[in-house]
């Protein structure tokens, strides 16, 4: 299976080049409560995770979310 390399929070990993972010984000172990993705600077909805593959050079931050105000 080919892989392909993007920037997750800063490091270069290498990934299946058909994974989904969800996927992704679960082979790296990575809690997925209270996360926001951002990807090429826009906020992915986490109900788009599953169905948005992850493609070669993209640029991902994983941002805690906390409530108040």
């Amino acid at each position: 299976m080919s892989e392909i390399s993007l920037s997750l929070n800063g490091q270069l990993i290498q990934v299946p080049a058909n994974a989904s972010l969800l996927s992704m984000l679960e082979d790296q172990q990575i809690t997925l409560d209270s996360v926001a993705l951002v990807r090429a600077g826009e906020v992915v909805p986490k109900s788009l995770w599953a169905l948005t593959l992850c493609e070669a050079g993209d640029v991902i931050e994983l941002f805690g979310v906390v409530a108040g105000g």
